[in-house]
């Protein structure tokens, strides 16, 4: 996703930097609520997991890492008679120093 990678800079000229993507997936979708509401669940799940990680500094291995987050709860893209697009977007913040070296 298109965003600023700088969230703030220091004096000494360090940063706290961002990444943000999406995470998609394609499902089953149709008159099947139970399916439906399936698919919903998992991004539900998704988002508690990795708040979850987040309060317990269980991050990836990313030199720098300071947060990954949820920036919404997920949900349908856009639906057709078989299938639905679902999505969620995230964000990593990480912090870099002048040098290019994460701390």
């Amino acid at each position: 996703m298109p965003v600023n990678p700088i969230l703030n800079s220091f004096i000494n000229g360090d940063s706290l930097r961002q990444f943000q993507f999406q995470l998609l997936s394609c499902n089953y979708y149709g008159a099947d609520v139970m399916q439906n509401m399936s698919n919903s669940k998992y991004y539900e799940d998704l988002y508690k997991l990795i708040e979850k990680f987040n309060r317990e500094k269980n991050l990836p291995n990313i030199e720098g890492i300071k947060t990954i987050e949820c920036l919404n709860n997920g949900g349908i893209l856009d639906a057709s008679t078989n299938t639905a697009r679902y999505s969620i977007q995230m964000r990593v913040t990480y912090y870099e120093n002048q040098r290019g070296v994460n701390k």
